[in-house]
């Protein structure tokens, strides 16, 4: 379990699977995912058997209120590479109630401290479409564009750019020393 304000991370456990499945497939939340279709339960269930036990380059968490112990939302680490030390960040918060108040914010904050401090990676990256307004939530925590993909993904009828952004350990030690995260 790793510790935030608001929030603490943990590993995926199979019976929650369908309730992040169901999290998934909302059509508000799928719009910003590259996977386009529904996720079936066979393909879930593949999902935790591969990528959550299976694969050592990505790291995935439930994410749980701290107060109540709920289960709010999912992170992880992705496409790790343990020789040049960066890591993609994905993040989503399944629980309508926990959608403000910092919920989403804490989580990654937390996550990308187990990152950099307990993974020793020395960068975290990210993509967001340009239809997602969570990128200023990115880069308010301290995250900077590294650049734009034109028309990366089509969702409801229309091409998106891709952002890339992207936060450097020494920046987020810097952020630290300044108590901005």
């Amino acid at each position: 379990m790793i510790n935030g304000k608001k929030v603490f991370l943990s590993s995926v456990e199979r019976e929650n699977i369908e309730q992040l499945r169901l999290w998934r497939n909302k059509p508000e939340l799928r719009k910003y995912f590259r996977e386009h279709k529904e996720i079936g339960k066979d393909m879930q269930s593949k999902w935790y058997k591969t990528r959550v036990l299976g694969d050592r380059d990505q790291i995935n968490f439930e994410i749980h209120d701290k107060e109540s112990h709920q289960l709010i939302g999912h992170c992880g680490l992705y496409y790790i590479s343990w020789i040049h030390r960066y890591a993609e960040f994905g993040i989503y918060i399944g629980d309508d109630s926990f959608r403000s108040d910092g919920y989403g914010s804490d989580a990654l904050r937390t996550l990308i401290g187990y990152g950099f401090n307990d993974l020793n990676l020395n960068r975290i990256w990210c993509e967001v479409y340009s239809n997602n307004t969570a990128i200023d939530i990115y880069r308010h925590i301290g995250f900077k564009d590294e650049g734009t993909l034109k028309q990366t993904a089509f969702k409801n009828g229309k091409y998106l750019d891709s952002y890339i952004l992207g936060m450097l350990k020494s920046d987020y030690d810097k952020l630290i020393e300044e108590n901005q995260i």
